[in-house]
């Protein structure tokens, strides 16, 4: 009986402390001001890659884009450059904030971990030149460039043991993903595994997040939820079988969530509008899956789905000007922008029309 209550005190996470912190909260919403404007993606859209690169090297991107500009140019150079003043940026984040809010952050930021691990798998899988994958990385998240550089030199296995924050010895669902990838050359189901293992986390230390949080999570059971919306929608368009969409999805301790999700799977299209009207992006479902009826494409809905979050974001910082809610605001907000700058260079390689790629765009 002891044991079992010293295990469980292990398990329960341990609650945040959040003091006030007006230092931290006022410097990020400076930092808030300085990402770019709607008007500033109309301008790019209409650039080429140099245009762009002295357009960026006018903004906050100045310091990348100048370290790099004797070795790269172009495209490279943009994204290089892109990767590099996320990195720096979360990092200037994480200087300016308490331990308490360190540990918010890197808990959110470690996504982009899961990027680069996404990368390098990708990037070694197709036996890509390592500095094409190295120029890829963010290292925006908690591991650093030496490490994920490290990471690469390793096989798949030895790859997912070595990161701090996955337990493999005792995931059998890593085993059994690193198995598949063995005998049937897919890696779906390892980047499945890193995404829940991420959300899991995430919403674990949520649990930890005192009352002055509760925007925090909501937020990010919002993001769950549109994330097991285009999962379901792409699976089954793809043909797949509902109990293989069933363990692609992400379920929280909600049962009567997962009931909905349950229901999601076993129905078709037009029943999951019905599904979905208490949402308050019902209105988003219901135009993003007659878009994609019309066209087989989710780019709409997801798009569509980011605008709303990002907006939300927008709300949450607006409302609570000194808040955790700010810093959550920022980053989500910081990674929408090189998002978006990524999108109008790849765009534009591909010779793709400013209003298409406009229309993928989330400001």
């Amino acid at each position: 009986m002891l044991k079992a209550l010293l295990e469980e005190k292990k398990k329960a996470p341990r609650k945040i402390r959040l003091s006030f912190y007006p230092y931290t909260y006022v410097r990020t919403t400076v930092m808030r001001t300085l990402l770019l404007k709607k008007e500033s993606y109309h301008k790019l859209l209409k650039m080429d890659f140099n245009e762009i690169a002295r357009f960026l090297g006018e903004t906050t991107y100045k310091h990348s884009i100048d370290k790099l500009a004797s070795s790269l140019s172009g495209a490279d150079l943009i994204e290089v450059a892109l990767n590099r003043n996320l990195s720096e940026s979360f990092e200037k984040l994480r200087r300016i904030s308490s331990e308490e809010l360190r540990l918010l952050v890197n808990e959110y930021l470690k996504r982009k971990d899961i990027e680069d691990i996404k990368t390098i798998l990708r990037g070694k899988f197709v036996n890509a030149d390592p500095k094409t994958i190295e120029n890829s990385l963010q290292a925006a998240g908690t591991l650093s460039m030496d490490f994920l550089l490290g990471l690469m030199k390793k096989d798949f296995e030895q790859l997912l043991k070595s990161v701090p924050f996955i337990d493999y010895q005792r995931s059998q669902s890593f085993k059994k993903a690193v198995e598949k990838l063995k005998k049937e050359g897919s890696l779906v189901e390892i980047e499945n595994e890193l995404d829940r293992q991420y959300y899991t986390s995430l919403l674990d230390f949520s649990k930890s997040i005192p009352k002055q949080g509760e925007l925090f999570k909501e937020f990010l059971t919002k993001e769950i939820e549109m994330q097991n919306i285009l999962t379901i929608l792409r699976l089954k368009h793809a043909k797949i079988d509902k109990n293989t969409i069933a363990s692609f999805v992400f379920f929280t301790d909600n049962k009567l969530y997962k009931n909905t999700l349950m229901k999601l799977i076993d129905s078709d299209d037009s029943s999951m509008i019905k599904l979905l009207v208490k949402p308050d992006y019902a209105n988003i479902i219901a135009s993003g899956l007659k878009s994609y009826e019309e066209t087989g494409s989710l780019i709409m809905l997801e798009t569509s789905l980011y605008k709303y979050l990002l907006k939300k974001s927008i709300l949450m910082v607006h409302q609570h000007l000194l808040s955790i809610d700010v810093i959550l605001g920022y980053m989500f907000a910081k990674d929408m922008e090189v998002k978006n700058l990524k999108i109008i260079v790849k765009g534009r390689q591909l010779g793709l029309s400013p209003e298409f790629i406009e229309s993928q765009l989330v400001f």
